[in-house]
């Protein structure tokens, strides 16, 4: 079969005059192409378009360091044309699937073709359409996939540590408590008294407070008061006193303490009751362990929902020391092989109003951070304070520190510098979110070689922090005038994140909107309408004219928002409340565009348009 005849079946070319198809044929050339060999690479110059005339090829596209097979083309198809219309490098890379006979148009050839030729103009555009529509929807897919595998592997991790507790506690828990039960039938047998029975009630309710919250010494001072412990229960004939002697301590004990229990029992039952004491401690603690494990567990689990989909969790009272304590609880099988815990909390501290099992997650990760960097010995600092308003929380450890490089990004999403399957990088940047977005708190940290700090700052009063700005970054905002303006001036609005949740900001802000007489034009690819209207899968394809494009999307996905916003002629970009991404602001305001970040639009138009409408 001739080119000529070859190309009249093919879509693209049918409608062309014989004059123009056999003057395209003029030019044409065959190339033959083995399966599996590369006709062009993504980024590559364009320079000819192609028509299978026999064979497959892939399209593949890379997408986060992966190659996406994005379709595979057949018999009849152009192909690399898009890249010529555009004068762009190739988007994507062409390989064969099978032995394929291939037809090359050259660039002239075909910009004439489309400078001469109505029918092949219009075939060419909804080509093109199609094929980017399509390009996108397998990109996005696939981005979106890759996310989940490494959020899912961040969640395993995050997992580990209190699963790792809970399963420890039990195992050991079997013979504390076998234990205990010896020391508990040995003392039955020692004829105690109603006064000595009541006595042991009472240092069994001792126990149980002292096991969910320990005695706080330093290092010094608990190892002298365990070396006087353990003198005491030698010269007193208690055996394994210097297993009993950490206990003892731990539920608070002194050396006069021991002699008024020495007063209440005789010098056989005495030892019994050392030893059952210390048995039941193990116990409680134990079991305090596995409680705090399998807590973590579920609060880690109910967490999920609100990193991924920024749910509101019940705000509660929280007492930021028990918070840090619990957290030490969950890692105390790698504190413990060579770690000194300091405890330097202010005495003063008060409960503040925030998100307690999210507050325990960000503890749990800088801890463990820090644990790491020290390679599991050296020492680690716990400090509380006031500062006005707010509360302090700094976690230092004596580790190498990080380089400047590190330091800089160490609150990116996926940025880590763990070997693989050591780390997911979504630790730290989960606790950003948690600290600076959902708390209006901020998180610093400093560092130099033999010390990095961590430094959490929290609002006291939740409510009142709940109303001023996030505290992510020093942010350009135009003043209330201004503001007055891009509200009132923004009648169709494209909202870029739209949500279909009723509790969520990305959907109860456009609803109010709405209420309030401005046109929304959803922006969703997931959703085909919301609040009544017809729902777009991106800008470029809503109804023009668009005067604001209010984002609620997080601030990494922003940039290729703004280009769609300039490429639709929006008149401004407002960016929700805490997002922020100052390059792609900068983008906007280079192309005239007017920017703002980080700000409710419906908190602002209550308080500059709603009242004054009210008043």
């Amino acid at each position: 079969m001739s080119s000529f005849e070859f190309l009249r079946k093919v879509p693209f070319f049918a409608d062309l005059p014989d004059s123009d198809l056999d003057r395209l044929c003029q030019g044409i050339e065959e190339i033959q192409l083995p399966a599996g060999e590369v006709l062009f690479n993504e980024g590559d110059s364009a320079d000819r378009a192609y028509v299978i005339q026999k064979g497959d090829l892939e399209i593949l596209k890379t997408s986060g360091g992966r190659e996406v097979l994005l379709r595979v083309a057949h018999e009849s198809e152009v192909i690399g044309e898009m890249a010529l219309l555009e004068d762009t490098p190739r988007t994507a890379t062409l390989r064969a699937k099978t032995d394929c006979l291939l037809l090359t148009i050259g660039h002239e050839q075909f910009d004439d073709l489309m400078n001469t030729s109505t029918s092949a103009a219009r075939i060419m555009l909804h080509t093109v359409t199609g094929r980017w529509r399509a390009t996108e929807a397998m990109v996005r897919q696939s981005e979106k996939m890759a996310q989940l595998g490494t959020l899912s592997a961040g969640v395993a991790h995050e997992l580990n540590n209190p699963a790792a507790a809970a399963q420890r506690g039990a195992g050991h828990l079997r013979a504390a408590f076998a234990n205990m039960q010896k020391t508990y039938l040995h003392l039955n047998t020692l004829g105690l008294a109603p006064a000595q029975v009541e006595a042991l009630v009472e240092l069994d309710g001792r126990v149980q407070e002292h096991a969910r919250r320990p005695a706080d010494l330093d290092t010094l001072a608990r190892s002298d008061r365990e070396s006087e412990l353990e003198s005491w229960l030698d010269e007193h004939s208690v055996e394994n006193a210097w297993e009993i002697a950490p206990t003892l301590v731990n539920v608070g004990y002194e050396p006069s303490e021991l002699t008024a229990l020495e007063a209440k029992f005789n010098s056989e039952q005495l030892p019994a009751v050392i030893a059952w004491l210390n048995g039941t401690y193990q116990v409680y603690s134990l079991l305090e362990e596995i409680f705090q494990g399998t807590s973590r567990i579920s609060e880690i689990v109910k967490s999920l929902k609100t990193y991924v989909y920024l749910d509101q969790a019940p705000v509660q009272a929280v007492d930021i020391h028990e918070g840090l304590d619990n957290t030490l609880v969950m890692l105390r099988s790698k504190l413990k092989v060579g770690v000194n815990v300091q405890r330097e909390y202010a005495g003063d501290l008060p409960y503040i109003q925030a998100y307690g099992s999210e507050l325990n997650q960000v503890w749990t990760n800088i801890i463990d951070n820090a644990i790491d960097a020290m390679q599991g010995k050296g020492e680690l600092t716990l400090r509380t304070r006031r500062n006005n308003g707010n509360l302090v929380v700094e976690i230092e450890d004596n580790g190498p520190g990080m380089p400047e490089a590190v330091r800089a990004r160490v609150f990116d999403p996926f940025f880590t510098t763990k070997p693989p399957g050591k780390g997911t990088g979504l630790g730290l940047n989960i606790s950003y979110n948690i600290v600076v977005e959902k708390h209006h708190g901020s998180i610093k940290v400093f560092s130099q070689p033999g010390q990095t700090r961590f430094v959490v700052e929290l609002p006291i009063n939740f409510d009142a922090a709940d109303s001023k700005p996030s505290a992510i970054a020093a942010i350009e905002r135009p003043d209330d005038t201004k503001l007055k303006q891009l509200i009132e001036a923004a009648q169709n609005i494209a909202v870029v994140g739209i949500s279909s949740n009723p509790d969520l900001p990305a959907h109860t802000v456009p609803a109010y909107l709405q209420s309030k007489g401005y046109r929304i034009l959803p922006v969703n690819p997931n959703m085909t309408e919301a609040l009544g209207e017809k729902a777009y899968a991106d800008l470029l394809s809503t109804p023009k004219p668009v005067d604001t494009v209010l984002i609620f999307r997080p601030g990494e996905t922003v940039p290729p928002i703004v280009d769609q916003a300039i490429r639709i002629g929006a008149r401004t970009v407002w960016m929700q409340e805490g997002i922020v991404n100052e390059a792609a602001a900068a983008t906007a305001r280079n192309a005239g565009l007017e920017v703002v970040m980080d700000t409710c639009m419906r908190a602002t138009h209550k308080r500059l348009v709603a009242k004054e409408t009210a008043s």
